[in-house]
């Protein structure tokens, strides 16, 4: 079924209908009005940002903190949920509670809207589970266990529980309807069995997840998302006028993605990123990323005034550092990873200082970072033995 077809109903698989799951708005305006501020309180979406073709997108989801943890328990179950809608989200470790996630559009439009009623149905089922636990406590049978604990230790041990049956419940949502569960044990006291009763649970409220979007609130997400915005910076006028950069989009070479630093020193005359700069780390980054792309890939240069450069586009010389106004943002870097087909690259490497290392890792939070950590006369002779040993190097503790 496309995305345009805003009925509420999908086919089983003997050709009769069923409801959409997890569309029901709670039977009147009001209780719909508390069903959807609970879900925006899950999380909080951006713009979707489109590449120049507008098939492909991209999000951040912002997930708000909690006392309790659930925050980042949230954050890993969208991580788990957004497999099944066939798109990749990740977190960074400066931004825990913030999701990037990317895709197709249609399947990122999708998930922004289903995510937040399958947390909620998780979190349903949660309680659920949790008012069993708080009933099993209140047994007489409990009491040798219970209390010996003060406030404090019931109640941590209260939120472990839940936190567990949470997890559980997710993971049996994002898995197949006939998944092996674990069995109670009548062996051992129920409250240390938050995974039997939990998975159990889960089963029960189990449904195609993948489904529970609207698709006519799907739809409104992508005719409201944005062109990812051109590279056209802001310049102060000091360096002449903007550059407009990556009138299309890049066709990188199957392979790694390499990021190398530009450099203070520079040609006195415009020339390709490849060759505009002189610096010694930048050529010693350019030779030992020439060796690792020797079998295919991309390299990059990473400029604080201009972003992403191709080692063939051609620039000005230009006098900037990231101090300057005007600095390119991480926001505009993700931007160009975007428009460049490269936001989903998995193997990224960043030959580049700590800078420059910050601001890439934003954007590919996975990358391998050699130079990590390492004093300028050390990466220069990391930079040596990758150019002699591409095929080994390993990343910087």
């Amino acid at each position: 079924m496309g995305l345009r077809d805003e009925s509420r109903e999908i086919p089983r698989s003997d050709g009769s209908l069923m409801g959409r799951p997890l569309l029901d708005d709670g039977w009147g305006p009001e209780r719909a009005a508390r069903y959807a501020r609970r879900r925006r309180s899950y999380a909080t979406a951006s713009p979707l940002q489109l590449d120049d073709n507008g098939l492909r997108a991209e999000v951040r989801m912002d997930f708000p903190r909690s006392t309790a943890g659930k925050g980042a328990a949230r954050v890993d179950a969208a991580r788990a949920i957004a497999a099944t809608y066939g798109v990749r989200a990740r977190s960074t470790s400066r931004e825990p509670l913030t999701l990037t996630v990317h895709g197709a559009a249609e399947d990122v439009a999708r998930f922004v809207d289903g995510l937040p009623r399958v947390i909620d149905h998780a979190e349903q089922l949660a309680s659920w589970v949790a008012r069993m636990y708080g009933d099993w406590i209140r047994r007489p049978g409990s009491a040798w266990f219970f209390g010996a604990m003060d406030e404090h230790g019931r109640r941590a041990h209260a939120r472990d529980f839940r936190a567990t049956a949470f997890r559980t419940i997710v993971a049996v949502l994002v898995g197949p309807e006939d998944a092996v569960l674990p069995e109670v044990d009548t062996d051992r006291p129920v409250w240390e069995q938050a995974e039997a009763f939990a998975g159990g649970v889960g089963q029960y409220g189990w449904l195609e997840i993948h489904e529970a979007y609207d698709p006519a609130e799907a739809l409104q997400l992508l005719e409201n998302a944005h062109e990812a915005p051109a590279a056209r910076w802001t310049v102060a006028d000091a360096h002449g006028e903007q550059l407009a950069l990556f009138p299309e989009q890049l066709q990188p070479a199957a392979g790694p993605v390499v990021v190398i630093p530009c450099s203070g020193a520079k040609l006195p005359h415009k020339a390709p990123a490849g060759q505009l700069y002189t610096g010694t780390l930048h050529t010693r980054a350019r030779k030992a990323a020439a060796a690792l792309t020797a079998n295919g890939g991309t390299v990059l240069v990473l400029s604080a005034l201009h972003g992403f450069l191709p080692l063939t586009q051609v620039i000005e010389p230009y006098d900037h550092t990231w101090e300057d106004a005007g600095s390119i943002t991480v926001d505009q870097l993700r931007a160009q990873a975007l428009r460049l087909g490269l936001s989903d690259a998995e193997d990224v490497v960043l030959l580049t200082p700590s800078r420059y290392t910050s601001r890439a890792a934003a954007v590919w939070p996975d990358a391998r970072t050699p130079l990590a950590h390492l004093g300028i006369g050390r990466q220069l002779g990391r930079l040596a033995a990758l150019r002699e040993s591409a095929e080994e190097y390993t990343t910087a503790a």
